[in-house]
């Protein structure tokens, strides 16, 4: 079979999936700029790589931009809230947040794997990801309670909680491969969901006046 075009957005698109994917599995260095060609479906060792990237660093930096524009649709999601409706914002906040963290699954696995040898991806993946994640979190918590939506708690430590649930269930998938505890990602997010609309419907404490 002929191998694909090396030009265009598509074959672009095709090296950082397929990078990411053999960086995930056989490791950054293990990997060479061939087999990413090959993968991508593009002739092997025939500098179609290179029209594209500067090298197979620049691939990895590509990903991370990839996820960064993963968590900004998100943030376009959420600003078309609200809904009206506590439980049913909640449960697409935690579908979103299970979908964009399995589009993480290969680059999370690099930073785990590979963040230190390599720094500076880690600290570009917690600033402009794990730490934008929260920030968005805290936000929406935030405005729940100004609507009073939700009790006057600790927001941040509440967008902890929740994006930490999220995480570890995400984290257990990608080491097991399997739903944790045989629990499905739909009844995990009704739990979740359960679990803030019981924290919201506790009494409000009474402020007086005087």
């Amino acid at each position: 079979m002929p191998a694909a075009a090396d030009t265009g957005a598509g074959t672009r698109q095709r090296i950082v999936s397929s990078g990411l994917r053999l960086f995930a599995g056989k490791g950054f260095r293990g990997t060479t700029v061939g087999e990413i060609e090959e993968a991508a479906g593009l002739t092997p060792r025939a500098g179609a790589l290179y029209k594209h990237f500067p090298s197979k660093e620049a691939v990895l930096d590509a990903a991370v931009e990839e996820n960064v524009r993963e968590l900004e649709a998100v943030h376009s999601a959420i600003e078309l809230m609200p809904l009206g409706d506590l439980r049913a914002e909640l449960t697409l906040l935690a579908r979103w947040g299970l979908h964009v963290l399995e589009q993480q699954r290969d680059l999370r696995r690099i930073v785990i794997a590979e963040g230190d040898r390599f720094p500076e991806l880690k600290r570009r993946f917690r600033d402009r990801i794990v730490d934008r994640a929260y920030g968005e979190v805290q936000t929406f918590i935030k405005r729940k309670i100004e609507t009073r939506e939700l009790p006057d708690v600790d927001a941040d430590a509440l967008a902890v909680l929740l994006t930490g649930a999220l995480l570890g269930y995400a984290i257990e998938r990608d080491v097991f491969d399997r739903d944790p505890a045989g629990v499905e990602q739909e009844r995990f997010v009704t739990a979740l969901v359960d679990t803030c609309m019981a924290l919201a419907n506790l009494p409000r404490k009474e402020t007086h006046d005087g």
